[in-house]
């Protein structure tokens, strides 16, 4: 099913339960004693914040939008459903959902919570410091403030990818093959943007420079990605996720 909003499209398998709940950001500078009238010549004016991400593990999704305003449809891991509808909790601006019931989740204030292999814990902490320096091996980057900005979770429990602002990135476990060998022929390269993976070793990989590298996605997908990327530059791949048995969500500009 295709759905559109402004310059955003986002394409879905039907798979995903149809449950929802949702939470807004709070109203600030909206007093009981503002005039009535003055709101509804105003109401005209405002804007559904953009979808930024609709992250799945094929069971449920979250649909994230700009001004950390989200809605649940489906199944969630019930921790991670308990940590968004928080009274008075902080809005979300990241959030990751792989098989398993691995979930990350960071928020505006700093704070973020995962479930997931005991190697991310240091990385995410370093990265959402800001203070990770070069490593080794699958570890590149080099000094200065930095943040984590992608997080994706693989086939197996202790399989994560995890790209930083500067574009450095970290990876743990088993990745496709296909993944593998990109990132040794691009020799560990820091210029990603963001990495995909799916629970049947589904992959999609963007550069800073708006390159595109995908493998193992169902025919559909696949089609969807090459007609996207097919337009001579005017389109843009902003967002893709994979769940269980071909699920996915993609968010093109």
């Amino acid at each position: 099913e295709d759905s559109n909003e402004e310059d955003d499209a986002s394409r879905a398998s039907s798979k995903v339960a149809r449950r929802r709940r949702g939470r807004s950001p709070p109203k600030d500078g909206v007093s009981s004693a503002t005039n009535a009238s003055s709101l509804r010549k105003k109401k005209h004016k405002l804007e559904v914040s953009p979808i930024v991400a609709v992250p799945t593990n094929g069971e449920g999704c979250v649909v994230l939008r700009e001004n950390g305003a989200f809605d649940v449809v489906g199944k969630i891991p019930a921790i991670l459903r308990k940590k968004l509808f928080r009274s008075k909790g902080p809005m979300p601006d990241q959030i990751a959902l792989g098989t398993l019931g691995r979930y990350y989740v960071h928020f505006v204030d700093g704070s973020f919570f995962f479930y997931g292999p005991p190697a991310m814990s240091k990385t995410l902490i370093h990265g959402n410091k800001q203070k990770q320096r070069r490593g080794k091996d699958r570890n590149r980057g080099k000094r200065g403030e930095v943040s984590v900005v992608s997080v994706a979770f693989g086939k197996k429990l202790d399989d994560f990818f995890i790209v930083r602002s500067d574009g450095s990135w970290e990876s743990n476990g088993s990745l496709p093959a296909g993944l593998d060998g990109l990132m040794e022929d691009r020799k560990g390269r820091a210029d990603l943007l963001w990495v995909a993976l799916g629970a049947n070793d589904e992959w999609c990989v963007r550069s800073k420079h708006g390159r595109v590298w995908w493998e193992g996605v169902s025919v559909e997908a696949d089609e969807a990605l090459a007609d996207i990327l097919a337009e001579d530059g005017e389109n843009e791949l902003k967002f893709i996720d994979f769940g269980k048995d071909d699920t996915y969500f993609l968010l093109h500009k």
